[in-house]
Protein backbone atom coordinates (compact mmCIF):
# COMPACT_ATOMS: atom_id res chain seq x y z
CA UNK A 1 0.00 0.00 0.00
CA UNK A 2 1.11 3.52 -0.79
CA UNK A 3 0.98 5.95 2.08
CA UNK A 4 2.54 9.12 3.43
CA UNK A 5 5.26 6.94 4.93
CA UNK A 6 6.41 5.68 1.54
CA UNK A 7 7.12 9.21 0.38
CA UNK A 8 8.99 9.99 3.56
CA UNK A 9 10.92 6.73 3.58
CA UNK A 10 11.86 7.62 0.03
CA UNK A 11 13.78 10.52 1.48
CA UNK A 12 15.52 8.22 3.93
CA UNK A 13 16.27 5.48 1.44
CA UNK A 14 16.95 7.81 -1.48
CA UNK A 15 15.99 4.95 -3.78
CA UNK A 16 14.43 5.62 -7.20
CA UNK A 17 12.60 2.29 -6.87
CA UNK A 18 10.22 3.98 -4.45
CA UNK A 19 9.11 6.28 -7.23
CA UNK A 20 7.47 3.38 -8.98
CA UNK A 21 8.21 -0.03 -10.42
CA UNK A 22 6.26 1.03 -13.48
CA UNK A 23 7.97 4.39 -13.85
CA UNK A 24 11.37 2.73 -13.71
CA UNK A 25 10.33 0.71 -16.73
CA UNK A 26 8.51 3.51 -18.50
CA UNK A 27 9.97 6.95 -17.82
CA UNK A 28 13.13 8.28 -19.36
CA UNK A 29 14.13 10.71 -22.04
CA UNK A 30 17.05 11.69 -24.19
CA UNK A 31 18.62 15.07 -23.42
CA UNK A 32 17.28 16.87 -26.50
CA UNK A 33 14.71 19.60 -27.00
CA UNK A 34 12.28 17.39 -28.88
CA UNK A 35 9.71 15.45 -26.90
CA UNK A 36 9.56 12.76 -29.57
CA UNK A 37 12.40 11.05 -27.74
CA UNK A 38 11.01 9.22 -24.74
CA UNK A 39 10.22 5.70 -23.69
CA UNK A 40 6.56 4.82 -23.63
CA UNK A 41 4.62 2.73 -21.20
CA UNK A 42 4.10 -0.88 -22.12
CA UNK A 43 0.47 -1.86 -22.55
CA UNK A 44 -0.91 -3.59 -19.48
CA UNK A 45 -3.32 -6.49 -19.36
CA UNK A 46 -5.29 -5.66 -16.20
CA UNK A 47 -9.05 -5.20 -16.31
CA UNK A 48 -10.80 -1.89 -15.62
CA UNK A 49 -13.99 -1.95 -13.56
CA UNK A 50 -16.73 0.58 -12.89
CA UNK A 51 -15.56 4.06 -11.84
CA UNK A 52 -15.48 5.12 -8.19
CA UNK A 53 -17.22 8.15 -6.73
CA UNK A 54 -15.75 8.16 -3.20
CA UNK A 55 -13.70 11.37 -3.02
CA UNK A 56 -11.35 9.85 -0.44
CA UNK A 57 -10.29 7.02 -2.75
CA UNK A 58 -8.18 7.23 -5.92
CA UNK A 59 -8.26 3.54 -6.90
CA UNK A 60 -9.17 0.06 -5.71
CA UNK A 61 -7.58 -3.09 -7.10
CA UNK A 62 -8.93 -6.60 -6.64
CA UNK A 63 -7.50 -9.97 -7.61
CA UNK A 64 -7.06 -13.49 -6.32
CA UNK A 65 -4.54 -11.94 -3.91
CA UNK A 66 -7.19 -9.79 -2.22
CA UNK A 67 -8.14 -6.09 -2.27
CA UNK A 68 -5.98 -2.96 -1.95
CA UNK A 69 -6.99 0.69 -1.81
CA UNK A 70 -5.02 3.73 -2.96
CA UNK A 71 -6.34 6.72 -1.03
CA UNK A 72 -6.79 10.14 -2.61
CA UNK A 73 -4.30 11.56 -0.10
CA UNK A 74 -1.64 9.00 -1.04
CA UNK A 75 -2.25 9.58 -4.74
CA UNK A 76 -1.79 13.35 -4.38
CA UNK A 77 1.35 12.90 -2.30
CA UNK A 78 2.90 10.59 -4.87
CA UNK A 79 2.00 12.95 -7.69
CA UNK A 80 3.58 15.85 -5.80
CA UNK A 81 6.69 13.78 -5.14
CA UNK A 82 7.05 12.93 -8.83
CA UNK A 83 6.50 16.51 -9.96
CA UNK A 84 9.14 17.66 -7.50
CA UNK A 85 11.57 14.92 -8.56
CA UNK A 86 11.00 15.49 -12.30
CA UNK A 87 10.47 19.26 -12.89
CA UNK A 88 10.15 18.67 -16.64
CA UNK A 89 6.77 17.07 -16.01
CA UNK A 90 5.46 20.36 -14.63
CA UNK A 91 6.55 22.16 -17.78
CA UNK A 92 4.48 19.84 -19.97
CA UNK A 93 0.90 19.42 -18.71
CA UNK A 94 0.21 17.05 -21.62
CA UNK A 95 2.29 14.44 -19.78
CA UNK A 96 0.15 14.53 -16.62
CA UNK A 97 -2.31 11.83 -17.78
CA UNK A 98 0.66 9.53 -18.38
CA UNK A 99 2.03 10.31 -14.91
CA UNK A 100 -1.37 9.59 -13.36
CA UNK A 101 -1.54 6.36 -15.31
CA UNK A 102 1.93 5.35 -14.13
CA UNK A 103 0.98 5.91 -10.49
CA UNK A 104 -2.12 3.75 -10.87
CA UNK A 105 -0.25 1.05 -12.77
CA UNK A 106 2.47 1.04 -10.14
CA UNK A 107 -0.23 0.52 -7.51
CA UNK A 108 -1.60 -2.46 -9.48
CA UNK A 109 1.89 -3.89 -10.07
CA UNK A 110 2.76 -3.72 -6.39
CA UNK A 111 -0.52 -5.41 -5.50
CA UNK A 112 0.08 -8.43 -7.74
CA UNK A 113 3.82 -8.63 -7.09
CA UNK A 114 3.41 -8.49 -3.32
CA UNK A 115 0.57 -10.99 -3.58
CA UNK A 116 2.71 -13.40 -5.58
CA UNK A 117 5.59 -12.97 -3.14
CA UNK A 118 3.29 -14.04 -0.32
CA UNK A 119 1.91 -16.93 -2.39
CA UNK A 120 5.42 -18.21 -3.12
CA UNK A 121 6.55 -17.71 0.45
CA UNK A 122 9.58 -15.62 -0.50
CA UNK A 123 11.47 -14.47 2.59
CA UNK A 124 13.89 -11.60 3.09
CA UNK A 125 17.43 -12.51 4.13
CA UNK A 126 17.81 -10.92 7.61
CA UNK A 127 21.47 -10.15 6.92
CA UNK A 128 20.53 -8.28 3.73
CA UNK A 129 17.88 -6.30 5.59
CA UNK A 130 20.30 -5.28 8.32
CA UNK A 131 22.91 -4.32 5.73
CA UNK A 132 20.40 -2.03 3.98
CA UNK A 133 19.37 -0.53 7.32
CA UNK A 134 22.98 0.11 8.26
CA UNK A 135 23.57 1.88 4.94
CA UNK A 136 20.67 4.20 5.73
CA UNK A 137 21.99 4.90 9.21
CA UNK A 138 25.40 5.76 7.75
CA UNK A 139 23.90 8.62 5.75
CA UNK A 140 23.18 10.53 8.95
CA UNK A 141 25.84 12.42 10.92
CA UNK A 142 24.82 10.77 14.20
CA UNK A 143 22.45 8.15 15.68
CA UNK A 144 20.45 11.03 17.14
CA UNK A 145 19.98 12.61 13.70
CA UNK A 146 18.79 9.27 12.35
CA UNK A 147 16.26 8.84 15.16
CA UNK A 148 15.07 12.42 14.68
CA UNK A 149 14.47 11.78 10.96
CA UNK A 150 12.54 8.62 11.78
CA UNK A 151 10.37 10.49 14.26
CA UNK A 152 9.68 13.28 11.77
CA UNK A 153 8.51 10.67 9.28
CA UNK A 154 6.36 8.89 11.82
CA UNK A 155 8.56 5.80 11.69
CA UNK A 156 10.41 3.54 14.07
CA UNK A 157 13.42 1.37 13.33
CA UNK A 158 11.14 -1.67 13.33
CA UNK A 159 8.69 -0.19 10.83
CA UNK A 160 11.56 0.94 8.61
CA UNK A 161 13.08 -2.52 8.88
CA UNK A 162 9.76 -4.04 7.76
CA UNK A 163 9.64 -1.78 4.73
CA UNK A 164 13.24 -2.65 3.83
CA UNK A 165 12.38 -6.35 4.20
CA UNK A 166 9.57 -5.97 1.68
CA UNK A 167 11.94 -4.19 -0.69
CA UNK A 168 14.41 -7.07 -0.35
CA UNK A 169 11.63 -9.59 -1.05
CA UNK A 170 10.67 -7.67 -4.19
CA UNK A 171 14.30 -7.62 -5.31
CA UNK A 172 14.62 -11.37 -4.68
CA UNK A 173 11.45 -12.00 -6.66
CA UNK A 174 12.76 -9.96 -9.58
CA UNK A 175 16.10 -11.76 -9.53
CA UNK A 176 14.31 -15.10 -9.67
CA UNK A 177 12.44 -13.96 -12.77
CA UNK A 178 15.59 -12.59 -14.42
CA UNK A 179 17.36 -15.90 -13.86
CA UNK A 180 15.00 -17.41 -16.45
CA UNK A 181 16.47 -15.28 -19.26
CA UNK A 182 18.38 -17.25 -21.90
CA UNK A 183 22.01 -16.06 -22.42
CA UNK A 184 22.60 -14.79 -25.98
CA UNK A 185 24.65 -16.80 -28.48
CA UNK A 186 27.75 -15.40 -30.22
CA UNK A 187 25.77 -14.98 -33.45
CA UNK A 188 23.02 -13.08 -31.65
CA UNK A 189 25.59 -10.84 -30.01
CA UNK A 190 27.21 -9.98 -33.34
CA UNK A 191 23.84 -9.21 -34.92
CA UNK A 192 22.99 -7.01 -31.93
CA UNK A 193 26.30 -5.13 -32.26
CA UNK A 194 25.60 -4.38 -35.92
CA UNK A 195 22.07 -3.18 -35.19
CA UNK A 196 23.13 -1.00 -32.27
CA UNK A 197 25.83 0.67 -34.36
CA UNK A 198 23.30 1.83 -36.96
CA UNK A 199 22.49 5.55 -36.84
CA UNK A 200 19.96 7.53 -38.82
CA UNK A 201 19.59 11.27 -39.13
CA UNK A 202 15.95 12.21 -39.53
CA UNK A 203 13.57 15.13 -39.72
CA UNK A 204 10.09 14.95 -38.31
CA UNK A 205 6.88 16.94 -38.18
CA UNK A 206 4.82 16.50 -35.03
CA UNK A 207 1.08 17.00 -34.84
CA UNK A 208 0.33 16.98 -31.12
CA UNK A 209 -2.35 14.73 -29.72
CA UNK A 210 -2.99 13.67 -26.12
CA UNK A 211 -2.79 9.91 -25.48
CA UNK A 212 -6.39 9.89 -24.25
CA UNK A 213 -7.80 12.21 -26.94
CA UNK A 214 -11.36 11.41 -28.09
CA UNK A 215 -11.80 9.59 -31.39
CA UNK A 216 -13.07 12.69 -33.19
CA UNK A 217 -9.92 14.63 -32.28
CA UNK A 218 -7.69 11.69 -33.25
CA UNK A 219 -9.34 11.55 -36.67
CA UNK A 220 -9.00 15.31 -37.17
CA UNK A 221 -5.31 15.41 -36.23
CA UNK A 222 -4.52 12.38 -38.37
CA UNK A 223 -6.32 13.97 -41.32
CA UNK A 224 -4.25 17.15 -40.85
CA UNK A 225 -1.04 15.09 -40.78
CA UNK A 226 -2.14 13.17 -43.87
CA UNK A 227 -2.85 16.43 -45.74
CA UNK A 228 0.67 17.69 -45.05
CA UNK A 229 2.09 14.30 -46.06
CA UNK A 230 0.17 14.51 -49.34
CA UNK A 231 1.65 17.96 -49.96
CA UNK A 232 5.16 16.60 -49.36
CA UNK A 233 4.54 13.74 -51.77
CA UNK A 234 3.37 16.31 -54.31
CA UNK A 235 6.70 18.12 -54.02
CA UNK A 236 6.46 20.43 -50.99
CA UNK A 237 9.73 20.89 -49.09
CA UNK A 238 9.75 18.81 -45.89
CA UNK A 239 11.79 21.34 -43.90
CA UNK A 240 9.44 24.17 -44.86
CA UNK A 241 6.43 22.06 -43.91
CA UNK A 242 8.07 21.35 -40.56
CA UNK A 243 8.60 25.07 -39.90
CA UNK A 244 4.96 25.75 -40.75
CA UNK A 245 3.18 22.84 -39.14
CA UNK A 246 5.34 21.00 -36.59
CA UNK A 247 4.40 21.43 -32.93
CA UNK A 248 7.83 20.34 -31.68
CA UNK A 249 10.89 22.28 -30.58
CA UNK A 250 12.76 21.10 -33.70
CA UNK A 251 10.38 22.98 -36.05
CA UNK A 252 12.69 25.97 -36.57
CA UNK A 253 15.47 23.57 -37.64
CA UNK A 254 13.18 22.09 -40.28
CA UNK A 255 12.38 19.18 -37.97
CA UNK A 256 16.00 17.99 -37.93
CA UNK A 257 16.58 15.69 -34.94
CA UNK A 258 20.19 14.85 -35.76
CA UNK A 259 21.43 11.28 -35.56
CA UNK A 260 19.57 8.78 -33.41
CA UNK A 261 20.46 5.22 -32.44
CA UNK A 262 18.25 2.32 -31.51
CA UNK A 263 16.84 2.52 -28.02
CA UNK A 264 16.88 6.32 -27.89
CA UNK A 265 13.33 7.07 -29.06
CA UNK A 266 9.78 5.80 -28.75
CA UNK A 267 9.46 2.30 -30.16
CA UNK A 268 6.98 3.22 -32.91
CA UNK A 269 9.09 6.23 -33.90
CA UNK A 270 12.26 4.13 -33.95
CA UNK A 271 10.74 1.36 -36.06
CA UNK A 272 9.45 3.83 -38.63
CA UNK A 273 12.73 5.79 -38.78
CA UNK A 274 14.98 2.76 -39.19
CA UNK A 275 12.64 1.22 -41.78
CA UNK A 276 13.47 4.09 -44.17
CA UNK A 277 16.23 3.00 -46.55
CA UNK A 278 17.18 5.84 -48.91
CA UNK A 279 17.95 9.48 -48.13
CA UNK A 280 14.81 11.47 -48.83
CA UNK A 281 12.42 8.63 -48.01
CA UNK A 282 9.37 9.66 -45.96
CA UNK A 283 7.18 7.39 -43.87
CA UNK A 284 4.27 6.16 -46.01
CA UNK A 285 1.72 7.26 -43.40
CA UNK A 286 1.61 9.30 -40.20
CA UNK A 287 3.20 7.46 -37.25
CA UNK A 288 1.30 7.53 -33.92
CA UNK A 289 3.14 7.86 -30.60
CA UNK A 290 1.93 9.10 -27.25
CA UNK A 291 2.84 12.63 -28.33
CA UNK A 292 0.72 12.60 -31.46
CA UNK A 293 1.28 11.88 -35.15
CA UNK A 294 4.71 12.17 -36.78
CA UNK A 295 5.86 12.45 -40.36
CA UNK A 296 9.47 11.23 -40.59
CA UNK A 297 12.03 11.78 -43.35
CA UNK A 298 15.42 10.08 -43.63
CA UNK A 299 18.34 12.45 -44.20
CA UNK A 300 21.32 10.15 -43.74
CA UNK A 301 22.21 6.68 -42.57
CA UNK A 302 25.60 5.65 -41.21
CA UNK A 303 27.32 2.89 -39.27
CA UNK A 304 28.71 4.08 -35.98
CA UNK A 305 31.29 2.48 -33.72
CA UNK A 306 30.66 -1.14 -32.89
CA UNK A 307 29.92 -1.88 -29.25
CA UNK A 308 32.46 -3.94 -27.31
CA UNK A 309 31.54 -7.65 -27.38
CA UNK A 310 31.38 -7.94 -23.59
CA UNK A 311 29.23 -4.82 -23.34
CA UNK A 312 26.92 -6.09 -26.09
CA UNK A 313 26.59 -9.45 -24.36
CA UNK A 314 25.65 -7.79 -21.07
CA UNK A 315 23.26 -5.30 -22.65
CA UNK A 316 21.47 -8.00 -24.64
CA UNK A 317 21.22 -10.20 -21.55
CA UNK A 318 19.78 -7.29 -19.56
CA UNK A 319 17.19 -6.71 -22.27
CA UNK A 320 16.18 -10.36 -22.06
CA UNK A 321 15.94 -10.14 -18.28
CA UNK A 322 13.74 -7.10 -18.64
CA UNK A 323 11.58 -8.96 -21.14
CA UNK A 324 11.23 -11.88 -18.72
CA UNK A 325 10.07 -9.46 -16.01
CA UNK A 326 7.58 -7.79 -18.35
CA UNK A 327 6.16 -11.12 -19.51
CA UNK A 328 5.56 -12.32 -15.97
CA UNK A 329 4.08 -8.97 -14.96
CA UNK A 330 1.66 -9.27 -17.85
CA UNK A 331 0.55 -12.68 -16.59
CA UNK A 332 0.11 -11.41 -13.04
CA UNK A 333 -1.68 -8.24 -14.09
CA UNK A 334 -4.22 -10.25 -16.07
CA UNK A 335 -5.52 -11.41 -12.67
CA UNK A 336 -6.25 -7.87 -11.48
CA UNK A 337 -9.19 -5.50 -11.88
CA UNK A 338 -8.80 -1.82 -11.03
CA UNK A 339 -11.43 0.82 -10.43
CA UNK A 340 -10.44 4.50 -10.44
CA UNK A 341 -11.98 7.79 -9.37
CA UNK A 342 -12.10 9.78 -12.66
CA UNK A 343 -12.66 13.02 -10.76
CA UNK A 344 -9.15 12.65 -9.35
CA UNK A 345 -7.23 10.40 -11.74
CA UNK A 346 -6.80 11.87 -15.21
CA UNK A 347 -5.77 8.70 -17.01
CA UNK A 348 -7.18 6.66 -19.85
CA UNK A 349 -6.75 3.07 -18.65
Amino acid sequence: MFSRRLLQVGRLLQLPALLSLTLLLSLGCRAQDTEANATSNNDRSYQVGAPLSDSTVAAIVTSEYGVDTLTAEAFRQQLGFLLQRYPQLQMNPALLPEVHKSIIEDFIVRHVVDGEIVRQGIQADPAAVEQELEQIRSRFPSPEAFQEALAQDGLTEDSLRSMIAQMVRQRTFREQIEARATPPTDAEIEQFRQQQAEEVRVQHILFRLAPDAPEAEVAAVKARAQAVLDSIRAGADFAEMARRHSEDGSAQEGGDLGFIRRGETLEAFEQAAFALTEAGDVTPEPVRTRFGYHLIRLLERRQGTLMDVAEAREKLLQERKQEAVQNLLKELLAKATVRINPALVQAQL
